[in-house]
């Protein structure tokens, strides 16, 4: 970043009042600087359903023994599985990590905002997610963004399944009964995120400009009316006007990045209206890239499927992924088993194109990549029908965020032993990492594990 730019941009900042870009000017210091320790960390959630087994990515002749202890192996001693083999070219810096549990987070099939919060929360949720508590402290214009291929426009599995909007996965949640919305709609996704600063038929730079005019005019109408009325409808108003401050510093912060937009937003084709599955998660991903590269959001999740998809694209036209959890062949003949190997190997490779590009990027002393960590995992555990024993993730990238992942597989004890972990310890050690204060707990604890010590981070992984 020239210092011409990062003297214009601050002189943008003067001009407008907005203390809202501090964090971005920050953030541009930094790059300048070179500040390995300070660079952005970012984190992509990538969420399956129907389950993840943990033989479906273990590292060829690993062996289990009896299940009583602590396997940590290097990778390079071992191939991995044809279902990551897209991630090969990343095998030193990713991590397989296997037994862990999440026994106590309930649903038939998935665990939902227990995925992630570590409460048992089917419906509504009880407590923040992981991905919306890193959003909150690696803040950028958007905190947190989500894509999910459908869902419902209500925060239950009730109403029309809808692919053209805004959804709720119930997979993040920002706080007690604040669930996160993920965009299904991959050209609206590209407007919210890119269009502040291309000129786009529809959701455009001239339109943005129009709509913050608009914003700032509601805003200074609201002030005025806040001083002629009494206190009780003033402290109403003031929610509207937190609410318009708040986009309007977004809206300042997209401004000030137009020309990291413009430079590195995707083209917007034919894809982005696409209503073919493997168009539109093609199209997450590549906007994923974007978003991180040029700064727009630091944590994204991505909603992989739902038990309703069905995979045109692998031949299973109207077999679903419900179906295939079943043990049902395809309708064009291939076996269950087969065709879960075969979902599992496209949605490795979404994740290894990811990946490619952010290496691609270069960042401090290193890549992009070094400061992204890219999470790969089920909402429900190791089966379609899971009792959550088993709860593995496939990570990649992320070597500089002061957890010992790369070039690793590790497996802690079974269910019940002596020695075994649970996700809450997992995402506990991210968050600690990251900087926030340690704590004994996250989420909570499953009692029929109460006599294991279950305190504290992954201690194998901490720096």
């Amino acid at each position: 970043m020239s210092k011409s730019r990062r003297s214009f941009l601050k002189g943008i900042a003067l001009a407008t009042g907005g203390l809202g870009l501090a964090p971005l000017l920050n953030q541009l210091d930094i790059h300048a600087s070179g500040d390995q320790a300070a660079l952005p960390k970012r984190f992509v959630f990538v969420i399956k359903s129907s389950g993840l087994a943990p033989t479906a990515v273990r590292p060829n002749g690993v062996n289990m023994g009896d299940g009583s202890r602590t396997i940590d192996l290097n990778l390079r001693d071992h191939r991995l599985p044809e279902n990551l083999q897209a991630l090969d070219p990343f095998k030193d810096q990713m991590m397989i990590l296997e037994g862990l549990s999440g026994a106590n987070f309930a649903g038939n099939h998935s665990s939902y905002y227990g995925a992630m919060s570590c409460y048992n929360a089917p419906d509504k949720p009880t407590a923040p997610t992981i991905d919306c508590m890193l959003g909150s402290r690696l803040t950028a214009p958007f905190n947190n963004y989500g894509f999910a291929p459908n869902g419902h426009v209500i925060g239950s599995n009730f109403g029309p399944t809808v692919q053209d909007t805004a959804v709720y996965p119930r997979l993040s949640a920002y706080g007690e009964n604040r669930p996160m919305a993920y965009q299904a709609s991959a050209e609206k996704a590209y407007r919210q995120l890119f269009g502040s600063a291309l000129g786009l038929r529809a959701g455009g730079e001239r339109e943005f400009d129009l709509q913050t005019n608009l914003l700032d005019f509601l805003a200074e109408d609201t002030r005025r009316l806040s001083k002629q009325v009494n206190q009780e409808e003033r402290e109403k108003l003031d929610s509207y006007l937190n609410a318009f401050d708040t986009v309007r510093t977004r809206n300042d912060q997209l401004r000030a990045m137009r020309p990291a937009i413009r430079r590195h937003a995707p083209r917007l084709t034919d894809q982005y209206t696409s209503t073919g599955f493997a168009d539109r998660i093609r199209t997450f991903f590549e906007m994923a890239s974007s978003a991180l590269v040029i700064g727009l959001t630091n944590v994204i999740s991505i909603r992989m499927d739902w038990l309703s998809v069905k995979y045109e694209s692998l031949g299973f036209r109207t077999t679903s992924v419900h179906d295939i959890g079943h043990g049902m062949t395809t309708d064009n003949g291939v076996p269950a088993a087969r065709a879960t190997d075969m979902i599992i190997r496209f949605q490795v490779e979404q994740i290894a194109r990811l990946a490619a590009s952010l290496r691609a990027v270069r960042e401090g002393n290193g890549t992009m990549l070094d400061n992204t960590m890219i999470l790969y995992f089920s909402d429900t555990g190791e089966a379609h029908h899971s009792n959550r024993h088993e709860w593995p993730f496939v990570v990649v990238g992320g070597r500089n965020l002061r957890l010992r992942t790369a070039g690793r597989y590790l497996r802690y004890a079974n269910y019940g032993r002596n020695g075994h972990r649970t996700i809450g310890n997992w995402y506990n050690s991210i968050l600690q990492a990251t900087g926030f204060r340690p704590q004994d707990h996250f989420g909570q604890t499953d009692p029929n594990l109460r006599d294991l010590n279950l305190r504290g981070p992954l201690t194998e992984l901490m720096v």
